[in-house]
């Protein structure tokens, strides 16, 4: 029998043209690019798709309280949120995860939400790679101009 889990993995997997399947924990792990991995589960009542990155190793010191201040400031953003951000003290990581209802999930869907999550947690590792505590903010653009 195909759980719901594997179903959206099988879709997703056809929708990107990879094959995708869950491992023997029940988990589907991603290696966007070298340093970023994205993992695919499911919540404890297997009612919800968890999407979890862990983005990056942060030093003890000055850095990380910074980092993790703008961590704060990012979930205090209004919904829709892309993810949410976390620190794993045991790994010493920032991690980006976000919770979806099976529900409202399809292949289509999915691969989009990913994408955005996948570009939001790539942010956050170039910024801080780069010696920032987070992404910068994007400018508005100006009156009359176009990009």
């Amino acid at each position: 029998m195909i759980d719901r889990f594997q179903e959206i993995l099988h879709a997703l997997g056809e929708e990107l043209n990879i094959p995708l399947e869950p491992d023997r924990n029940h988990a589907c792990a991603i290696q966007v690019k070298p340093g970023l991995i994205v993992q695919l589960e499911t919540d404890p009542s297997q009612e919800k798709l968890l999407i979890l990155s862990p983005i990056i190793e942060i030093p003890p010191g000055k850095f990380r309280e910074n980092v993790l201040r703008e961590g704060l400031k990012s979930n205090a953003l209004p919904d829709p949120r892309i993810g949410v951000l976390s620190y794993i003290p045991k790994i010493n990581k920032l991690v980006l995860f976000q919770y979806y209802p099976f529900d409202i999930l399809t292949a289509e869907r999915l691969a989009g939400l990913l994408g955005a999550f996948i570009e939001t947690a790539g942010k956050w590792r170039d910024a801080i790679t780069n010696g920032n505590p987070g992404p910068l903010p994007e400018a508005p653009p100006l009156h009359g101009f176009r990009p």
